[in-house]
């Protein structure tokens, strides 16, 4: 009988669907077109979704219908409310009926299920089949994998989310079992909405076994419905602290981990002590969101001052989008005003910057533990914005580098207190080590999952709904990497219009090519960095 490592070492990577990141067809039969939105080409890897036009989209050529009413609006997050405490937490999980997966469970011999064997896999799978999951937003249509994945899995999948989204498609297909649509313009009710209708869910298809998102906006919304009903999730504390970027720097302070010097900038007047605090150079960035947005190096106090009254204008202009947070027209004046600055916290974050090479350390955990890391190298950015260039599996940096970077990631995601799931953690290797950038509560998007698959033989979707519905998490682990993989973000080297891409037609047939995707449609605007953030 083949080993593990044969079985997965056999793997025909021509076998293997390579998702990518383009969004798929969201057109009814009548040719109407649903609620989508591309990814975001400033965050490809930070999986955020993203219009080209966010001001057409949303403005009157979309009305009401498809715009507030499809997206977790601009005051969804700042109305939730607070998570529930460690009593009332407790009093839920005692009143509530173990999971049909969990009840499962019980049946399993323990041993079998949570080893890393090929027998272990088939009963964790066996006991995730039929699983009721909840899905908080779909987010664009490029994540339609995770759908047909779970589907494979024969999850039973439940996705809440604005009532024209492209997700009525999943259900039309039956990749999904229910389409449950969700009125996001309303944002003092969504929550109490969303946990109605879940009750009525429970009742028309059974037990829910968990909840779950995949967009970065709904994290926060999908912890704490997942709280009140006492099924598996992160704290609410947890994802709050992670998503504030100074909240997550007094943590790891706390907890005697290694964090940058940095100050907390409420208004202009703060200039001066922040420059004389942390010294140049620096970064400065949002201390709120998941966005590349205002996040710019400073190397001088004349460059603090500019780039802080250009951070704040641009916040401004921010808008949601498909629960991503997305930039406003560069080309409106500071009188206009996006959807996002009425609960974005305007307030910004001054670190010292760091230098070595940044890295993704995308790692699963379970019951506070992990059960899998990798690292992810990713290529030099181009500053002073930050943008990214590519990245390369597995890590080219020495075993001591990436153990250091592993060991880091961990500890920060166990001092912020998560328990179970996937995490995209950003850190840097520098000349003085590991040094954490920010923890994602989520699997990364663009490439990161097919990375995962393809070097390793873990499927980050399959691992995180195991994770959910409470089933234990231990992927098998290969020894060596399957395949070796580098990928490439072209940054426009030059400003204008695109054309044509039919320059990429030469690697359509290229045996050493998986893909090579356009990221914007023909006839774009496109900007190099000498005039802005590049477009990818």
């Amino acid at each position: 009988m083949a080993t593990i490592t044969e079985r997965m070492a056999s793997v025909d990577l021509k076998d293997v669907v390579v998702v990518g990141s383009a969004p798929t067809n969201v057109l009814k039969a009548n040719g109407d077109e649903l609620a989508d939105y591309p990814l975001n080409p400033y965050r490809r890897r930070g999986g955020q979704e993203c219009n080209p036009d966010v001001a057409a989209s949303l403005g009157k050529s979309m009305g009401k219908s498809l715009g507030t009413s499809n997206y977790l609006s601009s005051a969804v997050i700042g109305s939730l409310p607070k998570g529930l405490s460690t009593t009332d937490k407790l009093k839920i999980l005692q009143a509530v009926p173990p999971s049909p997966a969990r009840e499962m469970l019980k049946q399993l011999p323990a041993a079998t299920v949570t080893s890393r064997t090929p027998e272990g896999k088939r009963l964790r799978r066996q006991a995730l089949k039929g699983a009721v999951m909840v899905f908080v937003t779909a987010g664009y249509s490029g994540k339609r994998f995770i759908f047909e994945k779970a589907k494979e899995l024969g999850v039973r999948s439940v996705v809440l989310d604005g009532p024209n989204g492209w997700v009525q498609l999943l259900e039309k297909d039956k990749i999904i079992e229910k389409f449950v649509p969700i009125d996001f313009s309303d944002a003092e009710t969504v929550f109490d909405r969303c946990l109605e209708a879940l009750k009525k869910v429970e009742k028309s298809i059974g037990q829910l076994d968990g909840i779950t998102t995949f967009c970065e906006l709904a994290v926060p919304l999908a912890s704490r419905l997942a709280e009140s009903l006492g099924l598996p999730c992160n704290s609410s504390e947890a994802v709050d602290m992670a998503r504030d970027k100074h909240k997550t720097r007094e943590v790891l302070e706390k907890a005697g981990l290694p964090s940058p010097k940095h100050f907390r900038i409420l208004s202009a007047d703060d200039l001066s002590k922040a420059a004389a605090h942390v010294g140049f150079p620096a970064v400065i960035k949002p201390v709120s969101g998941a966005a590349s947005i205002g996040v710019i190096r400073v190397d001088s106090v004349a460059d603090l001052t500019k780039s802080y009254t250009r951070v704040v204008s641009d916040m401004k202009k921010a808008r949601v989008v498909a629960g991503a947070l997305v930039e406003g027209n560069a080309d409106d004046d500071d009188s206009v005003t996006g959807d996002a600055g009425s609960w974005i916290d305007l307030v910004i974050m001054m670190e010292e910057y760091l230098d070595g090479s940044e890295v993704d350390c995308d790692l699963i955990f379970d019951d506070g533990e992990p059960y899998y890391g990798a690292v992810t190298d990713n290529w030099p950015t181009v500053e002073p914005y930050f943008n990214e260039t590519g990245s390369n599996c597995p890590s080219i940096l020495s075993q001591e580098a990436q153990i250091d970077l592993l060991q880091l990631s961990v500890r920060c995601v166990q001092a912020l207190g998560f328990k179970l799931g996937v995490f995209h953690v950003e850190c840097k290797f520098t000349s003085r080590g590991a040094r954490l950038i920010e923890v994602n509560c989520r699997m990364g998007g663009g490439p990161v999952r097919d990375t995962n698959l393809l070097v390793w033989g873990v499927d980050l979707v399959e691992e995180h709904l195991m994770a959910c519905a409470g089933v234990p998490v231990r992927p098998l682990i290969v020894p060596k990497p399957l395949a070796h993989l580098g990928e490439y973000s072209v940054n426009a080297p030059k400003t204008g219009t695109i054309t044509t891409f039919d320059f990429l037609a030469k690697y359509k047939d290229d045996p050493e090519v998986l893909y090579a995707k356009q990221l914007i449609p023909v006839n774009s605007r496109c900007v190099c960095v000498k005039d802005g953030l590049p477009t990818w």
